[in-house]
């Protein structure tokens, strides 16, 4: 965790949060950068002289090397930001100019105050049972969207076999959302995309890993990008192409909400829709990754029909700190909260770990 507070001893609050075994840097690591960082800011320096406009200037804000350590700090600056100004991340994110895609050739509509973004929920797939009744369950709460993560080999066998059951459970109205975390090669990709078509998926994400996503657009199912978005060459070069029609957008490993925003942007002016999910963070990281979401739904409403479902529904991780508040979750939906800054209190997180409030 880490604290920024300006002179008169307001608090912006940002997650270090990498996930084992899908980041490539640690806990550790990114708390180190952090640490590196105060260091070489000036750690005696209050934020009205670090940064002198709001928001910050991030391209200021390097630690390349940690994505997670750059999340953080611009989460505590936006979120410091929204508590001088009396205003939400989301009002920082996105300042209403529109957003116009090439393919409609018109503006987003932007969504009204009171306008809320559904949910999309994960279910596993441990075995046609679970499946189906968390699907069930899911769709009773207002779910529209469920999502899965699928297998390789003789897994994607099975994980084909539970879909059709939950497809046959659940009915066509139920949006099915699949990934792969670029685990199949290109020819298994090819094969498996063809067998899920019967599916009718929303999209399949990350089928294959990196570059290798751009030689597979225009089969059976549409595709999505997440983890080939960490690399920015690749990055550029899908959002310039038609290998995929919708980009996924997790701050931590993205280096933080404002370049989340600038991809959400590029890919709203191509034609290209931005789901805005999780990296099982705490409070503080999902917090800011809602308030991003919301602003991604207000920039780029009406630009490609029904308003996409994002990936913040509260997740297992969460469970942990039951006591801590995220706002913007409301049953199935996404809501535009009435907070300054990401509305996340840390106080029960500081108080549980005995920290003194600096990381």
């Amino acid at each position: 965790m880490l604290e920024l507070r300006d002179a008169v001893g307001r608090s912006g609050w940002g997650e270090a949060s990498p996930l084992p075994g899908y980041a490539a840097e640690t806990a550790g690591h990114a708390a180190a950068a952090l640490l590196n960082w105060l260091a070489d800011a000036g750690a005696g320096r209050t934020i009205d002289s670090e940064f002198s406009s709001w928001p910050a200037d991030f391209g200021d804000i390097q630690l390349e090397h940690s994505p997670a350590a750059r999340a953080a700090v611009v989460s505590a600056v936006l979120d410091l930001a929204g508590h001088r100004g009396g205003v939400a991340i989301r009002d920082l994110l996105w300042d209403g100019s529109p957003v116009e895609s090439a393919s409609s050739g018109r503006p987003a509509s932007g969504i009204p105050a009171n306008g809320s973004v559904p949910l999309n929920t994960l279910i596993p797939l441990t075995d046609a049972n679970a499946a189906v009744q968390s699907a069930v369950t899911a769709e009773r709460r207002g779910i529209r969207t469920i999502k899965a993560k699928l297998g390789s080999g003789q897994r994607f066998d099975i994980d084909l076999e539970i879909l059709r059951a939950v497809r046959d459970a659940v009915g066509p109205s139920i949006a099915i959302r699949l990934d792969a975390n670029g685990s199949w090669s290109l020819p298994e990709a090819r094969r498996n995309l063809d067998r899920l078509a019967e599916l009718e998926p929303e999209y399949v994400e990350e089928p294959v890993p990196g570059s290798a996503m751009l030689e597979l657009g225009g089969g059976a199912v549409p595709l999505a990008a997440d983890e080939s978005l960490h690399d920015p060459d690749v990055a550029a070069r899908l959002l310039d192409s038609d290998a995929v029609s919708v980009i996924v957008l997790k701050p931590s490993p993205l280096g933080g909400l404002d370049r989340c925003m600038e991809l959400a942007v590029r890919a709203a002016a191509g034609g290209k829709r931005s789901v805005v999910t999780h990296s099982f963070e705490g409070p503080v990281g999902h917090g800011a990754a809602c308030e991003l979401g919301l602003a991604i739904a207000a920039a780029t409403a009406g630009l490609s029909g029904e308003q996409a479902s994002v990936g913040l529904d509260r997740h297992a991780g969460l469970e942990a700190w039951r006591d801590v508040s995220v706002p913007q979750l409301r049953d199935s939906r996404l809501v535009p909260a009435a907070v300054s800054g990401h509305g996340i209190d840390p106080t029960p997180l500081l108080e549980r770990s005995g920290a003194d409030g600096s990381i």
